[in-house]
C-alpha cells in the first residue's frame, strides 16, 4: 500500500477517535496538540488500526524498537531520554521534528508527539513486515 492509501483509510479512524474533521487531519498533524486526542485515544487508534489494517501493534512499540538499536545503552534514567536514546528516536521517528524529541525529554511525553505520518509509516512497516500470507 502507497502511504497516501494508507492515509485514506486512517483519516476515518483518527476522526473517529478525536472527533476532528476529515479535512484537519494532515500528515503532518500532532495527535495530541492538533487534534485533541488523549492518550486513552491512541490506544483506541491502535486497536482499530490493527482490526482496519490487519496488522499488531505492540504496547511500547517504538521505545521497544530504539531500545534494541542501543544495546547495552541505557533509554532513559528517572524517566528522562538519554542523549543516545533521543539520537535513535530521531533516527526511528523522523516525522516528528528532531527540535521536538531534544534532551530533557520525559518517556512519558513520546506519545503526545506522534503525527499523522508517524502511524502512516508504522502501519507500512508493519504490512511490510508481516508474513507473505497475511499480506
Amino acid at each position: 500500500m502507497t502511504d497516501e492509501e494508507i492515509l485514506e483509510r486512517l483519516v476515518p479512524l483518527i476522526a473517529e477517535v478525536t472527533g476532528a474533521r476529515p479535512e484537519e487531519i494532515r500528515p503532518e498533524s500532532v495527535l495530541v496538540e492538533d487534534l485533541g486526542a488523549e492518550s486513552i485515544d491512541l490506544l483506541d487508534l491502535s486497536f482499530l488500526i490493527e482490526r482496519a489494517f490487519g496488522i499488531k501493534i505492540e504496547p511500547n512499540e517504538f521505545e521497544k524498537r530504539v531500545r534494541a538499536r542501543i544495546p547495552g545503552g541505557v533509554y532513559e534514567r528517572d524517566g528522562i531520554l538519554t542523549a543516545e536514546a533521543i539520537v535513535e528516536l530521531r533516527g526511528a521517528l523522523p516525522e516528528i521534528e528532531p527540535a521536538r524529541l531534544a534532551p530533557g525529554l520525559r518517556k512519558v511525553d513520546l506519545p503526545a508527539l506522534l503525527t499523522v505520518s508517524v502511524f502512516v509509516h508504522l502501519i507500512q512497516r508493519k504490512i511490510e513486515e508481516a508474513p507473505p500470507c497475511r499480506r
